[in-house]
């Protein structure tokens, strides 16, 4: 327990040192938190070049206001910007019904959760999809990681629309009970 106290404080004398625009203490920060985030955003927008670019984006913008921000805590702080991020990828994107149902049940890490391994909740969500049966992980992956529309993937597996969307409900209502960290965004 002591060491994630001292992980912790380190973490805010790095945050302290970049608000003096220190930039060793950023690339430092960015080396210990770039990863965990980027798999974060990874695992919500389930893209892996709009997540990069949404972190990227969260990184860029806390470099330029580092001088003004009051920041108590700088770990949540930046999850919570790329949660952000991601929410508003989510809600511009051109989806369907389904797709929107499969955005708002994206997870929302609370603080105390994100002093967990963030891959590891990463994983509990890629262990869930991985566990539906075939064509249900089919669906799922055309409708949520390659934003295909629900017409287009019947035309393509050759079933009905309304079997697509049973199966991305089957999908969701999977991740939901398997994962108690879903739940809706809140803001």
């Amino acid at each position: 327990m002591g060491e994630s106290h001292t992980k912790k404080a380190s973490l805010e004398e790095l945050a302290s040192r970049i608000a003096k625009s220190n930039r060793d203490a950023f690339n430092t920060l960015f080396g210990l938190l770039w990863e965990p985030m980027y798999t974060y955003a990874a695992s919500v927008v389930m893209d892996d070049s709009v997540a990069k670019d949404l972190v990227q984006e969260v990184w860029m913008d806390y470099w330029q206001r580092r001088e003004e921000l009051q920041i108590v805590s700088i770990k949540p702080y930046l999850y919570k910007a790329v949660r952000y991020k991601c929410y508003n990828a989510l809600r511009n994107a051109k989806f369907n019904e389904t797709q929107i149902e499969a955005a708002n049940a994206v997870y929302v890490v609370s603080e105390m959760e994100l002093e967990e391994d963030v891959t590891e909740l990463t994983n509990r969500i890629h262990d869930t999809l991985s566990s539906l049966p075939n064509r249900c992980q089919e669906v799922f992956q055309l409708s949520r990681i390659n934003n295909i529309t629900n017409k287009e993937i019947a035309e393509k597996l050759n079933i009905s629309q309304r079997s697509v969307e049973n199966q991305i409900s089957f999908a969701l209502r999977k991740l939901r009970k398997e994962l108690s960290i879903v739940k809706f965004f809140s803001f």
